[in-house]
């Protein structure tokens, strides 16, 4: 074929656009169903779970919450459940070592609950360190429930 011979379809012609393609991007709901955006009230509530944490330390506040909206939304009932076990796995480590846990873990503590308490309140389906994949286990969301490890 010589150097100047056109393509085929000629000098300038755009291929025929079908399907998906280089000349056309994917969609993301071609690629797989998308789960429903938490709404606004699911993201405060599940916020207001976490942020319980600042005012009452993390426990009353997280149950109550999980208890009314467990069947409602599992959203709120992931972020309220992983809040309270992640305050009773913080006074279990305090009572444990007789108040000194306390004092090494509060910053951890409140650091990861501010994290949590943004995360949910932008609708993120966010893991607390050792205590997410227990609650992700009742309420598995959109990404299933974590894999088994053996």
């Amino acid at each position: 074929m010589n150097q100047h011979t056109p393509p085929q379809g000629g000098w300038g012609q755009q291929p025929p656009v079908s399907g998906h393609g280089p000349t056309q991007p994917l969609q993301a709901s071609s690629l797989a169903p998308q789960a429903a955006e938490p709404s606004q009230d699911d993201r405060v509530l599940a916020a207001v779970a976490h942020g319980a944490t600042f005012v009452e330390g993390g426990l009353i506040g997280p149950l109550i919450i999980y208890v009314l909206k467990k069947d409602e939304s599992d959203f709120i009932a992931f972020h309220a459940l992983q809040s309270l076990y992640f305050g009773l796995a913080f006074l279990a480590a305090t009572l444990l070592t007789c108040g000194f846990g306390a004092i090494i873990l509060v910053w951890p503590y409140l650091i990861f609950e501010v994290i949590a308490t943004i995360r949910a309140y932008e609708g993120q389906w966010y893991e607390l360190p050792l205590v997410g994949k227990y609650a992700r286990e009742k309420h598995p969301g959109p990404m299933g429930p974590p894999p088994a490890q053996f």
